[in-house]
């Protein structure tokens, strides 16, 4: 019977969880769910001090990066190198702490006990319900057709990240890269207007050296507001959006 139950346990260690073929409908799009704060557990914490940080921190948070862009003569492409940090308020955390209430959770692993909740500050609503939706029903999201755009509006960012690795890892990174989408495709755009007014004359263009920008965001009111989980080509995707007026930096005059 010992034997049974060990090989019966090794077998259920093996077998992929939800977070690889279903997750709730609040996950995949937390666009329809606007009070719920997703919290990953990582590196020891819960998943409830992720989702105190992050709210926070998207709430309103400082960005602080390097960008490195130059151009390539091959073909006229533009291309860039970035190196972010954000810092928020510890004392922001300090007030919501210990508030959050938890509606809803779903393991990613269950060696390591990694898993994904979503929480509500008070007051929470008492009927929350969340279906799940199977991966494979989904269609293929229009918005992963390019990395970013805007509208009269907002700014939209599309970040990717492999999901070989840790999954709570990798939803984490797609947050933080669809986020330098747009931080960083802004200060390209800017770059590439002074670039043309200093190059007007094409005849006395010349290459372009390698160029370093210390670039310095106040961001507010980031919000993710799709998932989406590409298990075909291993590849998780999110989309991030921010409004153009809360994206304040000296390097668009705001």
């Amino acid at each position: 019977m010992k034997t049974i139950l060990i090989f019966a346990w090794f077998i259920l260690l093996s077998v992929p969880v939800f977070g690889l073929n279903r997750y709730p409908e609040w996950f995949l799009f937390p666009r329809k769910y606007p009070k719920v704060i997703t919290g990953y557990s990582y590196s020891g914490n819960t998943a409830e001090f992720d989702a105190e940080n992050m709210y926070c921190a998207y709430r309103s948070c400082v960005v602080y990066g390097t960008l490195e862009i130059y151009q390539d003569p091959q073909n006229n492409e533009w291309l860039k190198n970035s190196d972010y940090y954000y810092y928020f308020s510890p004392d922001s955390v300090q007030k919501i702490h210990g508030h959050l209430v938890e509606l809803d959770s779903f393991a990613t692993e269950i060696i390591t006990g990694d898993y994904i909740a979503a929480f509500e500050l008070p007051p929470v609503d008492s009927t929350f319900e969340s279906p799940w939706i199977e991966v494979s029903t989904l269609p293929k999201p229009d918005w992963l057709e390019k990395a970013f755009w805007q509208d009269e509006t907002y700014y939209y960012g599309v970040g990717l990240y492999t999901s070989t690795g840790n999954e709570n890892d990798a939803w984490k990174t797609a947050e933080e890269q669809g986020i330098f989408a747009i931080l960083t495709n802004l200060a390209v755009a800017v770059f590439k207007l002074r670039q043309t007014e200093q190059n007007a004359d094409e005849s006395s263009a010349s290459m372009m050296e390698i160029s370093f920008l210390n670039l310095r965001y106040l961001l507010n009111n980031i919000k993710i507001l799709e998932r989406y989980p590409d298990n075909e080509n291993q590849v998780y995707y999110t989309l991030v959006r921010i409004p153009k007026q809360d994206v304040h930096t000296p390097m668009l005059g705001k």
